[in-house]
């Protein structure tokens, strides 16, 4: 809870990933709230008024797995709906001649992006989602010590800035401070 709204505020992108990883971590528990507490919650070491919300935000999370049905695979709507706004901003970005950075960037990641989408057939998935997918695939396979090519390691890196930069300007659009 602590680290999701920090994220939240400092970097969509991470938060998105973050919030991936906290869905497979509820999974890895069976969705069930014991479990969590004795397995997750009991790990932080913050004053009892702290702990309360820290509880009460897993119960939260588990509570909305369950009622949206992805218990098993999926993800949050509220994550799916960061991700479609990230998607939004990615292709007003594209289409403003005030962002040179960001079109560089993602012109940078494209061929990357498309590969992606054609060994994973994901066809009808946004961009930023494939990118987001692709960065915790990523993150899973270095947290098991897998290891990773060196071609597939400099394609992340170019998605990792392309969504870098895109977190940056979303943080700036939820502040109003965004010229589009």
């Amino acid at each position: 809870m602590i680290i999701a709204h920090k994220k939240r505020k400092e970097n969509i992108a991470e938060y998105v990933l973050y919030m991936f990883q906290v869905e497979d971590m509820m999974r890895a528990c069976n969705c069930d709230f014991e479990t969590v507490k004795q397995r997750i919650i009991s790990q932080y070491n913050q004053p009892p008024e702290v702990m309360k919300d820290i509880e009460y935000w897993y119960d939260n999370i588990i509570a909305l797995m369950k009622n949206e049905g992805v218990e098993q695979k999926g993800h949050l709507r509220e994550v799916l709906n960061i991700i479609d706004d990230m998607h939004d901003l990615h292709l007003r970005l594209l289409r403003s001649p005030l962002h040179p950075d960001y079109k560089a960037a993602y012109q940078d990641a494209a061929p990357v992006i498309g590969q992606s989408i054609q060994k994973t057939q994901s066809n009808g998935v946004s961009e930023i989602e494939v990118c987001v997918q692709m960065m915790y695939m990523i993150l899973l396979l270095k947290l098991q010590h897998k290891e990773i090519s060196g071609d597939t390691m400099f394609g992340v890196q170019k998605i990792s800035k392309m969504l870098a930069i895109l977190s940056a300007k979303y943080k700036m659009w939820e502040d109003d401070k965004l010229e589009l």
